[in-house]
């Protein structure tokens, strides 16, 4: 077993060769992936760049092209040729066709020469562009070619001319110049946010988006340069990438400019990334080590701790021995105290029904009586008509005595089924029976105080999981405290409605009462808590429902409707009908 000096030195040098391969790893990651993002990001801008370029180099083409087939034509028209060889009095004449040749194609100017270069009649006025007999341009016109030049004008504008001949019998008669504007042309590259300029064969800018390189050397891209912001005040020396296409028949070339930085910024990016994974792992390793020599210094520490937690161990044992065998004592004595619990809470349980009972025995007992009295008129009534022979009326009233009994069976049957003690088993209840058996109990105090009863049972055949006795317990208390609640009110009411939902079931009992007071809601549910009058009431009706629904794996809440009055919400998990039903 190595001992304490060992375990350190061994630390520090895994700790130093972790350290030393981090590093290494990180410059070597941060480089190899910095380079290879940044040769992606160069592609991926490439890409971009050489699709602006032939984008542009085909609407360059396209622009200058339009203009490129009208000295052509000019050149093969007879009246044009007739004019020329009656120069100089048919000036005015040709000047109106150059004018008309002009407006029509929207090019700069209209030029007729003679063969040696003497101007004709023009279309423009406005500058002097003097067209040498030696010049490329008379000199591709006098060998039957169409010729091709960039001038910069007199007033400072630059312009594209071609040139064609205008053809006699077999013969040149003279020639015709087509005046491009190329400015016209550029300012449709105003709308490209990257730099674009066109050079000519001596590397001359003709055309750019960039004023400042305008009709200057073409700059040299390989370093950063000035004049590429199309904002000059924000113009400040930029790398750029430079992709480049040649014009032939223009013997120019096209080039689009993307800015450089983010192929750097890409390679940075990725590259401290790489190195920042690298560190990470170089720290998990590093944790790795601290956790290995960590264990070892406790395992060193737990051994030598060993004996003495022994001795620890056996004193403890003896004294859990002690507790263990007081918790089973304080157990038995905890099962015997719950189960007095349920059996007093059974017992409360029939103890409210028999309450509930006597506080609606004057109903019940008129409920009862009248009918007895109807039974006893009729069977007097009966008696006599027997006498009368008349057998008729006696079976009218036999039948309606037979009507009253059953009638007063129907009130028992609801008052005995109320009355006796639940099972404790409980399953699948039809909630709309429950809630019927419930108002069946409580009819004659209904009708007695002349309330309104408005209820909306839901779906039929709706099955919720419970005790049907125990239900109808509860929402005979919940209707019991909302008659309480609406005592010496004009026209009380009571609304019930049963909500379906996905996986339980809502029954809401809601009274057109004052409501309950803010201050007393949270104590609603709490044991022998009432609002009512001594000897009106225990506190124990809401507290025993509240319990009942809680059996049932329901909830039972109370709150203060926005129409007014309190309103109860009993929540019971929904069950569906082919379950075993309530044992009760």
């Amino acid at each position: 077993m190595l001992n304490g000096v060992a375990v350190r030195a061994n630390y520090v040098r895994l700790t130093a060769l972790n350290l030393l391969v981090g590093a290494l790893l990180c410059a070597a990651g941060a480089y190899l992936v910095g380079t290879f993002a940044s040769n992606l990001e160069a592609g991926r801008l490439s890409a971009a760049a050489q699709e602006s370029l032939n984008v542009q180099a085909e609407a360059l083409n396209g622009a200058l092209d339009k203009y490129r087939i009208l000295p052509v034509l000019l050149g093969h028209r007879p009246d044009i040729e007739a004019l020329l060889g009656a120069a100089p009095a048919s000036a005015a004449s040709l000047r109106r066709i150059a004018l008309t040749s002009a407006g029509m194609s929207g090019a700069l100017d209209v030029v007729f020469l003679q063969p040696d270069g003497t101007l004709v009649a023009r279309a423009a006025d406005t500058f002097n562009d003097p067209i040498l007999p030696d010049g490329p341009l008379l000199r591709a016109v006098l060998q039957g070619r169409l010729g091709r030049d960039e001038r910069l004008l007199s007033d400072g504008r630059r312009a594209y001319v071609f040139a064609s001949a205008v053809w006699g019998d077999n013969a040149i008669a003279g020639a015709v110049l087509v005046y491009v504007d190329l400015e016209s042309i550029e300012n449709n590259w105003s709308l490209i946010n990257n730099p674009i300029l066109a050079t000519d064969a001596t590397g001359r800018v003709i055309m750019s988006n960039r004023p400042a390189w305008r009709m200057g050397p073409r700059p040299d891209f390989s370093g950063p340069v000035r004049g590429g912001a199309a904002n000059a005040m924000l113009d400040v020396p930029t790398d750029y990438l430079a992709r480049s296409r040649a014009l032939p028949p223009l013997k120019w070339t096209l080039t689009v400019l993307l800015q450089a930085a983010p192929i750097r910024w890409a390679g940075l990016f990725w590259g401290a990334l790489a190195a920042a994974l690298v560190l990470g792992l170089t720290l998990l390793v590093q944790t790795a080590i601290n956790r290995f020599f960590a264990a070892l210094r406790r395992s060193r520490a737990q051994r030598a701790l060993a004996l003495r937690l022994e001795r620890i161990v056996r004193d403890r044992t003896r004294e859990l021995l002690q507790t263990n065998s007081s918790l089973a004592h304080e157990v038995v004595e905890r099962k015997a105290a719950v189960d007095l619990l349920r059996r007093t809470q059974s017992e409360l349980v029939q103890t409210g029904k028999m309450a509930a009972l006597g506080q609606m025995s004057t109903a019940l007992s008129h409920e009862i009586n009248q009918p007895l009295s109807a039974v006893k008129t009729y069977a007097q009534n009966a008696l006599v008509y027997l006498e009368r022979d008349r057998t008729d009326e006696v079976a009218d009233n036999l039948k309606r005595i037979s009507e009253l009994t059953d009638r007063m069976a129907e009130v028992s049957r609801h008052l005995r089924n109320f009355a006796r003690k639940p099972n404790p088993t409980f399953g699948a209840t039809s909630i709309a029976k429950v809630i019927e058996d419930a108002l069946a109990v409580v009819a004659a105090r209904l009708r007695e105080e002349q309330v309104v009863l408005i209820k909306d049972l839901g779906p039929p055949g709706l099955m919720v999981r419970g005790g049907p006795v125990r239900l109808q317990q509860v929402i005979v208390n919940l209707v019991l405290n909302a008659l309480d609640a609406m005592a010496g009110q004009q026209q009380p009411g009571i609304f019930i409605t049963v909500t379906s939902h996905a996986e339980h079931v809502d029954v809401a009992v809601r009274d057109s009462g004052p409501g309950i007071a803010p201050e007393v809601l949270p104590q609603i549910f709490d044991p022998f808590f009432t609002t009512k009058g001594v000897g009106q009431g225990l506190g124990l009706g809401l507290s025993i429902s509240f319990n009942i629904v809680k059996d049932f794996g329901g909830t039972l809440s109370a709150h203060n409707a926005p129409e007014g009055g309190a309103c109860f919400v009993l929540r019971l998990d929904a069950a569906e009908q082919d379950q075993v039903a309530a044992g009760e």
